[in-house]
């Protein structure tokens, strides 16, 4: 992770600039402790909800839910000063898909959110999501970038809470790059198990179809977006961006940057 951490020297004195939300308030201020842990024990609570317990079984490698990414998303709370009643599964979705954003380099795996912060029609409702994203991030003063330090001294509060274990083995860490050989089509929702992953030791069943990559510069998806595979391994689906319609790739197909031209017989 980034350091998010900025010395700044005032009056000739150098000091260290932590972000909202990485360490305690000075000066003893027994008010201000006791809503940090109020709010400390709100956002926890949220991941005891049966509901998000079940969405966390799904990521078993901790590929977009690890105790950092998590940590990331308490703090984000903190600086978006939300209110006790802001603290929500909706939100914490939110928090986590911006902590994605920031932290993982693969986009597909995040996508897997959609389905169960938005339900069945989560297609037509990714865009008002991102827009909900972006109002978060706004809140939050665009501070999105969070140290391992801070994470650390957020997980330090409470330091035995089960959260913290989800750590990520190290053949999913690190900067990776290309889109990523999926065992099954993402996103799948809930309902369903979790995908499997031969790096960590369980069988991978093969799949030629890549869902559609979704950005905040596509603001609106169709019910289309997510097609079965086809026999062939080439989707066509409707352009919900305009025009007439966009040829879903096979994984197995990589093409280098440039403009291809489409020849249909």
């Amino acid at each position: 992770m980034s350091d998010g951490q900025d010395p700044a020297t005032v009056l000739g004195i150098t000091t260290e600039v932590k972000p909202e939300g990485c360490s305690s308030q000075g000066g003893g201020d027994g008010f201000l402790q006791s809503h940090r842990h109020q709010e400390l024990q709100a956002f926890l609570n949220l991941l005891e909800n049966s509901f998000f317990q079940e969405f966390l079984s799904i990521d078993p490698c901790f590929q977009i839910s690890d105790k950092y990414l998590l940590a990331m998303a308490l703090v984000y709370f903190w600086r978006a000063r939300l209110k006790l009643s802001e603290y929500t599964h909706s939100n914490l979705f939110l928090a986590l898909y911006l902590a994605n954003d920031m932290e993982e380099d693969m986009e597909e795996p995040k996508y897997e959110i959609f389905p169960w912060a938005l339900g069945k029609d989560w297609c037509s409702r990714v865009g008002k999501f991102l827009h909900q994203r972006d109002e978060l991030w706004a809140r939050m003063g665009f501070r999105a970038v969070v140290s391992r330090q801070c994470c650390e001294e957020v997980m330090a509060k409470e330091p035995s809470h089960w959260a913290w274990t989800r750590k990520r083995r190290p053949h999913h860490g690190g900067v990776q790059r290309g889109w990523p050989q999926a065992a099954v089509p993402l996103p799948r929702g809930p309902g369903h198990s979790p995908p499997h992953c031969s790096h960590c030791g369980l069988s991978q069943h093969h799949s030629c179809h890549r869902s559609v990559p979704v950005s905040s510069n596509h603001p609106s998806l169709t019910s289309e977006c997510h097609h079965p595979p086809s026999q062939n391994c080439l989707s066509v689906v409707k352009n919900p961006w305009g025009g007439d319609f966009l040829i879903v790739l096979p994984l197995q197909m990589q093409l280098e940057p440039g403009t291809y031209t489409l020849h249909s017989e």
